[in-house]
């Protein structure tokens, strides 16, 4: 991996510049504004009709930058590294497994679209998922668990990616992807402690107060006897906004498009982005931004109880119209 550049910029400006110098972006959206080159690799804001990036990197482009390893981020997570490290060339796969000896393709002729589907799924649809029952959810979950809360700088973003080649390709990663049913049972557990101890409830916008874990599946509260998933009716908070504890930023959430759009009309969340951004006088691409279901405050900028105060008088405004 010595040969393999990661920058990392929350500027949309200095992305840009990266690009023109030949950056590969990934995942580089800034408030809804997507900045792409002639791979798109994104999938939100006007972009939010692609597929996952790790499913696009992996399946589409393995190893298409491998000679060209030069990237541009501006943020972590699943989704971005892997697709990071599968475009660089540096993830098992079946056809790049051919050319090495004998004794190393059995780990690294493993098939990871399986993992890319996963991950794909857990980054825009996550309501519900029983992560660890999902195709390689363990990795997944192991992953998060030792990097996916990692300071969102370049030396994080290189630690990430190894984090993926070594759980998927050492034995004594194991313990680790063991571990994940336990890691995900912590996080299930904290997530009702916040719902319990944090959440209150104002108007129709459940906030959660100084949130320890993304715990939206679990804040939703899905109500069955009255309503089907697709309703509102059928979720006791339908839509929630945390201000996470660890990073004072506000994160936005609705169980699935059709109730998003549902309680906040067409585009769902990104109408509430759009009100925000002009509340706070924030240009396109430097303020709130996300997908119609989930989305957060302008990267990198601390919020305070005030900010939620305002975020859920918007909501609750949007949602009388």
């Amino acid at each position: 991996m010595a040969n393999i550049t990661i920058a990392f910029s929350k500027d949309i400006e200095t992305v840009k510049s990266l690009v023109a110098e030949g950056f590969c972006p990934v995942e580089c959206s800034f408030g809804g504004v997507s900045v792409v080159d002639s791979l798109e690799l994104d999938h939100h804001g006007s972009k939010s009709h692609l597929e996952s990036v790790a499913i696009r990197a992996y399946r589409d482009f393995f190893g298409k930058r491998a000679e060209d390893p030069r990237f541009v981020i501006n943020h972590i997570d699943a989704d971005s590294i892997f697709a990071v490290a599968s475009l660089a060339g540096l993830l098992p796969h079946p056809e790049a497994a051919k050319s090495m000896p004998v004794f190393m393709q059995k780990a690294w002729g493993q098939d990871l679209l399986p993992l890319a589907e996963t991950i794909a799924i857990m980054d825009t649809d996550p309501i519900g998922r029983d992560v660890i029952a999902m195709p390689m959810g363990n990795v997944l979950t192991a992953w998060n668990s030792l990097f996916g809360a990692n300071a969102n700088d370049e030396l994080a973003a290189y630690a990430a990616v190894e984090g993926f080649r070594r759980l998927l390709t050492q034995p004594s990663a194991k313990v680790f992807v063991d571990a994940a049913q336990t890691t995900e049972n912590q996080r299930r557990d904290a997530a009702l402690r916040d719902l319990r101890e944090r959440g209150e409830k104002v108007g129709a916008v459940m906030t959660i107060k100084q949130s320890r874990v993304f715990g939206f599946s679990e804040w939703y509260q899905r109500n069955v006897e009255s309503g089907a998933p697709t309703e509102a009716a059928g979720w006791d908070n339908p839509i929630v906004v945390s201000l996470v504890e660890a990073t004072s930023a506000l994160t936005f959430g609705a169980p699935n498009k059709t109730v998003a759009e549902e309680m906040l009309g067409t585009g769902g969340f990104m109408n509430v982005f759009k009100a925000l951004n002009e509340a706070y006088g924030l240009a396109d691409g430097a303020g709130f931004g996300g997908r119609e279901t989930i989305g957060g405050s302008p990267r990198g900028q601390k919020m305070t109880e005030a900010d939620l105060a305002t975020a859920v008088s918007v909501i609750n405004q949007l949602m009388k119209k």
